[in-house]
């Protein structure tokens, strides 16, 4: 009685809010997503490995990421990992050995304090129960943001950015490659590229989301 009061007056203290709208939400919705932005999501549902995302980097969802990445909403990656993970419940996920994400500059890191990729990868790990493993594919290179790059440069600015510590550790492995999103896929491709060099067998792409509207492709 005594916890479910106390988790009552916390709903009512720090309200429970959409991680979307930002909208509060009914005390007994806890997904992070009311069913108002669950109706408006995008989300992609003929995909298939070796490519996987989510849902479609729009509005709705585009705020919702930037918040994480850039104003220290740490906790919407739990929620984020969590659909991460909905989505691979759908297909075989034991064949995959490790869970990798695309890493952040250590510099950058410490700036901003966290890597949102590092935090959706954690989730995602956990709940799939695929170890993920950390500090071996690395950013060599401190770019600029993707997104502050004009499309054409985009390649040219991640080439040669990535660098794998010890290619024995994903000698012959499957690896789920994790990103926050997929654009032009230029990051990803240079990350698997490495990957490939440690001989790594299947790499596949998992995005939370994915950009399948032009106007967005510089966002």
């Amino acid at each position: 009685m005594i916890k479910k009061f106390l988790n009552n007056l916390l709903d009512f203290i720090y309200p429970n809010r959409c991680i979307f709208c930002e909208e509060v939400m009914p005390i007994n919705e806890k997904d992070g997503i009311c069913k108002y932005c669950y109706m408006e999501i995008d989300f992609i549902i003929n995909d298939n490995e070796p490519r996987l995302s989510v849902f479609s980097y729009d509005d709705i969802t585009r705020f919702s990421i930037l918040r994480l990445k850039y104003y220290n909403k740490k906790y919407y990656a739990k929620i984020f990992g969590k659909m991460m993970y909905n989505k691979l419940r759908k297909i075989n996920i034991q064949h995959y050995d490790y869970i990798v994400y695309v890493p952040m500059h250590k510099k950058k890191k410490k700036k901003r304090g966290y890597d949102q990729a590092e935090l959706i990868a954690d989730e995602l790990a956990k709940l799939s129960n695929i170890p993920i493993e950390k500090d071996n594919l690395i950013r060599i290179k401190n770019t600029l943001p993707q997104s502050k790059v004009a499309f054409k440069d985009r390649e040219k600015n991640v080439k040669d950015v990535f660098k794998v510590l010890n290619p024995q550790k994903f000698e012959n492995k499957n690896i789920l490659l994790i990103d926050d999103i997929y654009t032009t896929g230029n990051t990803l491709n240079y990350c698997a590229k490495e990957l490939k060099k440690a001989n790594a067998n299947i790499i596949c792409y998992f995005t939370l989301a994915k950009v399948v509207h032009k106007k967005y492709i510089n966002l």
